[in-house]
């Protein structure tokens, strides 16, 4: 017989600290946060990155383990060889002396309420409540007010001692014979205290590996120079091993001239493929699924079904084992026969794999860089899509061509290793409407052109540029994937940049002109607008984006930002279908 036996579940411990943990931690920070590599390694740092796979390996832990015995031996010499309890003792006699000759005094206002907070007080040993009574003994005669005053700032300062020493010696046991003066006790208290702290901060190195959190200077004042040298040689040695172990992963690069870590593009597409997976979990749990095209034809994807060989097929696709099989029941249905072993095939026999018709296509991903798309994680989707595109057409569609435009009040070209620490620009002027007009025909230093405000959505030059790398390409099927949240607010006339908030009726007509040479061009605009009703409807901007795409015959599709990677690639997937069966 067969017995079962049933528990809670408890969830499985999770494995040690991993490299490959820390790189996944620190693209989740630049993906969410708009940071670099650097910056977002350099925040786990400071929070406390473990770093406990390299302490052994390093010789760290035997080091640390060393200054911990160090730390106990020199705490121990203090606490045999003195003792508090003697002075706490005296300092409680002379605390109540001083209490009782400052109610005395204020016992002449005859004032109940005052005498009863002040004998509150004392009893609590409370110096704050003691210190507010101040004003009311202000009211005694001069003389016997500066007395009280006296009394009372006296009390305070031995009260806030006392509690202090009360607190020490509560936390250590003092076993020695010497009993210090106050102004000694305080010194035992400093050093004891920065014994103390020293000491967790090298068991939090040991259990966590916390390591760059510890203040070498203070451990050199409190072991010395040669302990906090070798420390600090461990820690570089340390630092180098962590640097290499990062590289190792092929996901992150080090400048030491700089002394920054980077992303590499392999990272990036890493993302890019973590982000696939999770919208194609989503699809097919949405029932969504993907769609296979039917058509067949000349292409690179081969099927398993397969067709009698026609003249014209290549021979690249042919189905050896189907082929030799219709050869041996065509021979041995012959007058001559077939033997086992001796089989004469030839074109009658073949049989070839169908292919899935393909059709290449070219797309720039228009990405809004401007202030708004900080909002409601529009930017951070963007991005996800983006990455997600980029690895779904690597994957599936290597034909398609795939650019990345980035505009604000400029535009450029990014590569897909770039976008995982692109952020939205920072708004840098507030409030008020905005009508600007920058010269670039003038010579323009540094200074001048960084005062350019750099968050406006520049529409215009975002598509002049996705035009002209689109007409590079040599398929037919062009399109452009818009991601925006809001209506244009620059444009381009001649060599003059117009910056101009609220957006007006020139910007619109300028923008236009661009999107009817694209049209000209028979590139496609595909518009996935991420803002809310007030982005379109305040200043005319939902009239433009109708005007946009009745010129250019694209589609205009309004997706919640967390939506919208989902969205597209189902969208492009289903796009690709209809393309391969025209």
């Amino acid at each position: 017989m067969i017995t079962h036996d049933y528990s809670q579940w408890r969830e499985p411990e999770k494995p040690p600290f991993t490299i490959e943990d820390l790189v996944n931690a620190v693209k989740d920070l630049m993906m969410q946060y708009h940071v670099t590599f650097d910056e977002a390694l350099r925040h786990l740092q400071e929070k406390g990155i473990p770093y406990n796979q390299f302490l052994k390996t390093s010789g760290l832990e035997d080091l640390i383990q060393g200054y911990l015995d160090e730390l106990e031996k020199r705490k121990k010499e203090i606490l045999e060889d003195y003792r508090l309890d003697k002075l706490l003792n005296e300092l409680e006699q002379e605390i109540r002396r001083k209490g009782m000759e400052l109610e005395q005094l204020a016992s002449k206002l005859k004032d109940k309420d005052l005498s009863q907070k002040l004998k509150d007080s004392l009893q609590n040993r409370n110096p704050s409540t003691l210190y507010n009574l101040d004003w009311q003994l202000s009211r005694l005669r001069n003389d016997t007010s500066d007395k009280a005053r006296q009394l009372l700032q006296d009390l305070n300062y031995l009260i806030q001692r006392m509690n202090s020493l009360t607190d020490l010696y509560n936390r250590h046991d003092f076993t020695g014979p010497k009993t210090p003066d106050p102004s000694e006790a305080e010194r035992i208290k400093e050093r004891l205290e920065g014994l103390d702290a020293l000491e967790q901060q090298l068991k939090d190195a040991l259990e966590y590996g916390d390591l760059f959190n510890m203040e070498v200077e203070t451990l050199e004042q409190i072991l010395g120079k040669e302990a906090a040298q070798a420390l600090q040689a461990k820690r570089d040695e340390l630092r180098q091993q962590f640097t290499e172990a990062l590289q190792a992963t092929g996901e992150v690069d080090y400048d030491e001239e700089s002394g920054i870590y980077k992303i590499t593009p392999g990272a990036a597409r890493k993302i890019g493929e973590k982000a696939l997976k999770e919208v194609f979990s989503r699809l097919f749990t949405d029932g969504l699924g993907r769609h296979h095209a039917t058509h067949t034809g000349d292409g690179n994807v081969e099927m398993t079904v397969t067709k009698p060989y026609e003249f014209g097929d290549s021979l690249t696709n042919l189905d050896l084992p189907s082929s030799l099989l219709n050869s041996a029941i065509r021979q041995a249905g012959s007058p001559e026969g077939g033997t086992l072993g001796r089989i004469q095939i030839d074109s009658r026999d073949f049989m070839v794999h169908q292919t899935k018709g393909a059709a290449s296509s070219a797309i720039v991903m228009l990405i809004d860089q401007s202030g708004s798309m900080s909002r409601y994680g529009r930017f951070y989707n963007t991005k996800k899509l983006a990455l997600a595109l980029d690895a779904l057409i690597r994957s599936e569609y290597p034909e398609d061509k795939l650019y990345f435009v980035c505009f604000s009040t400029f535009a450029k070209q990014v590569p897909v290793g770039a976008i995982p620490e692109l952020a939205p620009k920072p708004v840098s002027i507030m409030g008020g409407a905005v009508n600007m007009r920058v010269d670039f025909s003038k010579e323009m230093d540094d200074r001048s052109r960084s005062m350019i405000p750099d968050h406006f959505t520049n529409l215009q030059k975002g598509l002049d540029l996705a035009r002209v790398l689109l007409a590079n390409s040599d398929t037919k099927n062009r399109s452009i994937l818009l991601i925006t949240d809001g209506a244009p607010t620059a444009f381009y006339e001649g060599s003059y940049l117009y910056l101009t908030y609220p957006p007006n009726e020139r910007t619109y007509q300028r923008t236009l002109r661009e999107v009817k040479a694209v049209t000209d061009e028979n590139i496609t605009i595909n518009t996935f607008m991420m803002g809310n009703d007030f982005d379109t409807g305040y200043f005319g901007e939902g009239e433009f984006l109708e005007k946009m795409h009745r010129v250019n015959k694209g589609r205009l599709i309004y997706p919640a930002p967390d939506k919208l990677t989902q969205y597209v690639l189902k969208d492009y997937l289903d796009r690709k279908n209809k393309i391969i069966q025209i």
